[in-house]
């Protein structure tokens, strides 16, 4: 009966899963879906899979967000193959589909875990709930519904797929077949390396029973190595192979230490989601602390201090090992994004997945643990007296049920992209990218004046933000504004001379204007920089059908020889890639105004664009020394420097 009973109950979280998300598989794509599946021409042609597999930029049409994700790229690729096209409905049930086979497979190490610390009947319950905690908590709706975070869903059941398979201490074990599962997870997403460190903190408790003070001696430093080797090549080999392969990625992150130090307070952050998920955003405005001292700062220290007290604490004795281990998977799983890597954002909701299920195992076990110590206590409720087994299973059922609720709200807002950048904006008021994205969708109604109100919001947060000039430049186009349209097109690709779009969108406009020779020009630079962007494809394919202007030199002589008119010259030959001639002609500039900063700079981008690094630092020292408050400059110089430091 038992058995029938855990079967049965199995049965039900299964079933409440599917109708939590039973009306997610039509939502769109969003965000980073667009350059990584809508625009990636890679992912249309299934035979490209063994090149995702050493060739990075397969993985985006953006050259900044070219990262090493092979094992996602490939099943997107199937996806697209298997529904013949872009519909969403395919992509949206592999991910959920790998989503529960995950929540499956964390059932059974929860159990496992639960029983080397404390056998008893009850585990299996107890792992069931977790499991389906996990599985409909509404935090993790931000990372089912967003496609592209596949990578979250992919890594971690690559995680813990390698975990049983160790634990079992079959054959997979002896022969190290569980290194291959962890060598896949770091193929969807860098984090998968966590499994090794993962691996050995397991056999390190559960079963050298080391303490903590042991934990760090040499000797069994050797002894864990030696037990866990396989993992700790594999998921090295791959990491190590990736990084060196994706040489365009750029996190985007500016301070590595403001970054740094504003992390405590995220984790704080992302632990109060896990109890009360009420906030959640596709898209925070979040921002680094500027001050170290700053009280937020200090909250976060002591809190992550405290967490690690209390993950030390638990290590101590064998039966609340399980809530050590999960409090160091939670703070393990964003190592890679609360420490190494700076990105953009210094917080977002899905980056929560993987930790939560090292949070899950530790909160649930601690609530076992403090049911098994009262089993036999008797409560009056109402007038009722009541065992606290009865009241904490009520308490169970309506979490999850609250859980299941919120999920389903979630799913909602992620319908459609106006939906959701909606939400965002109202979340989160101050966030330029969140305006602008909403502004843009806007403007493909045709509701121009309400775009250009969040476009000049976005401006005020977000002034060097390239992607908003784009946009600017795309409505003022619409509006026949063609002066303001060039102006923002070219600020675009000033603040971000690497990114394809800017390139893309000047073409097509340029096109839309009869100015086809130039369209032709950019829509080629853009596909320099980005060979797989469908649109760019698409585009220059169009422009060629069409009559051309004959080619004139990006220098050409001017009647107005003035410092203004040159460096002009200079910045259409940087565009079309003439960087020569970029040169020569801010070289111009310089003999006519030798204070000119811009033509310092321009220098500087051209020569960071031929790869000569000391010639661009000299150039962009020069520009900084004239104006010191020069954005572009510093940013070049930065560029310029990381290379000579390589």
């Amino acid at each position: 009966m038992s058995r029938r009973a855990y079967a049965v109950a199995c049965g039900l979280a299964l079933a409440a899963l599917v109708a939590a998300y039973a009306n997610h598989f039509h939502n769109d794509f969003h965000f980073d879906d667009d350059h990584t599946i809508r625009n990636n021409h890679f992912i249309r042609d299934v035979h490209n899979i063994p090149r995702f597999f050493v060739d990075p930029k397969t993985f985006s049409s953006l050259p900044a967000n070219q990262s090493y994700r092979p094992l996602l790229t490939t099943t997107l690729a199937l996806d697209y193959w298997m529904a013949g096209g872009l519909d969403p409905r395919a992509f949206h049930a592999t991910s959920f589909a790998l989503f529960a086979l995950q929540c499956a497979a964390m059932l059974v190490l929860y159990r496992r875990l639960m029983d080397r610390a404390r056998p008893h009947a009850w585990n299996r319950w107890i792992a069931l709930f977790a499991a389906t905690w996990y599985a409909l908590h509404a935090a993790n709706a931000e990372t089912v519904n967003y496609i592209i975070a596949r990578s979250e869903i992919l890594s971690t059941l690559g995680v813990v797929v390698s975990l049983l398979m160790f634990t079992s201490k079959g054959v997979a074990r002896r022969c190290g077949l569980y290194a291959i599962p962890a060598g896949l997870a770091v193929c969807a997403k860098e984090q998968g390396v966590i499994a090794a460190p993962l691996i050995m903190l397991y056999v390190a408790l559960f079963e050298r029973e080391l303490t903590v003070g042991e934990l760090f001696q040499p000797r069994n430093i050797a002894r864990l190595v030696a037990d866990t080797w396989p993992v700790l090549v594999a998921c090295m080999a791959i990491l190590v192979g990736g990084l060196r392969l994706a040489t365009t990625f750029t996190p985007g992150g500016a301070s590595r230490w403001a970054y740094l130090w504003t992390q405590p307070f995220v984790i704080l952050h992302y632990v109060y989601t896990f109890v009360l998920p009420v906030n959640l955003s596709a898209d925070t405005d979040w921002s680094p602390f500027a001050n170290p001292f700053d009280d937020r700062v200090v909250i976060g220290l002591v809190f992550v201090g405290a967490l690690l007290w209390l993950g030390v604490t638990a290590w101590r004795r064998r039966e609340t090992r399980p809530i050590a281990f999960g409090i160091f998977w939670f703070l393990g799983a964003l190592v890679p994004t609360s420490s190494i890597v700076p990105f953009a954002e210094v917080m977002n909701d899905h980056r929560v997945f993987f930790p939560f299920v090292g949070l899950t195992l530790a909160a649930s076990w601690a609530i076992a643990l403090a049911a098994f110590n009262r089993k036999d206590t008797v409560v009056a409720v109402a007038g009722v007296r009541l065992k606290p087994a009865a009241i904490l299973m009520t308490v169970c059922l309506v979490v999850l049920a609250a859980h299941a609720y919120g999920t389903h709200r979630r799913n909602i807002v992620w319908r459609t992209e106006e939906s959701l950048w909606l939400d965002v904006t109202e979340k989160s008021p101050q966030n330029g990218r969140g305006l602008m994205t909403y502004g843009v969708i806007q403007m493909a109604k045709g509701r121009y004046d309400v775009a250009d109100q969040y476009f000049t919001r976005a401006l005020q947060y977000a002034p060097q933000y390239a992607y908003l000039h784009v946009n600017i430049g795309v409505l003022k186009g619409a509006l026949g504004d063609a002066a303001e349209a060039e102006r923002h097109f070219r600020a675009a690709q000033q603040y971000d001379p690497g990114n394809p779009v800017s390139y893309y969108y000047y073409a097509r406009w340029l096109g839309s204007v009869g100015r086809v020779d130039e369209a032709i020009a950019f829509a080629r630079r853009a596909l320099e920089l980005s060979p797989g962007h469908a649109e760019a494809q698409q585009l220059l394919a169009e422009l060629q059908s069409r009559p051309r202007q004959p080619h004139a030199p990006a220098a050409a002589a001017t009647t107005a020889d003035t410092p203004e008119r040159w460096i002009e010259i200079s910045l259409t030959a940087y565009r079309l890639g003439r960087y020569q001639e970029c040169i020569d002609a801010s070289e111009k500039a310089l003999s006519l105004r030798p204070d000119y900063a811009e033509a310092y700079n321009n220098i500087c981008a051209a020569e960071n664009a031929m790869q000569r690094y000391p010639q661009a630092v000299a150039a962009c020292e020069r520009a900084m020394a004239l104006r010191p408050d020069f954005p572009l400059a510093r940013n070049n110089l930065a560029l310029a420097r990381s290379h000579l430091t390589k």
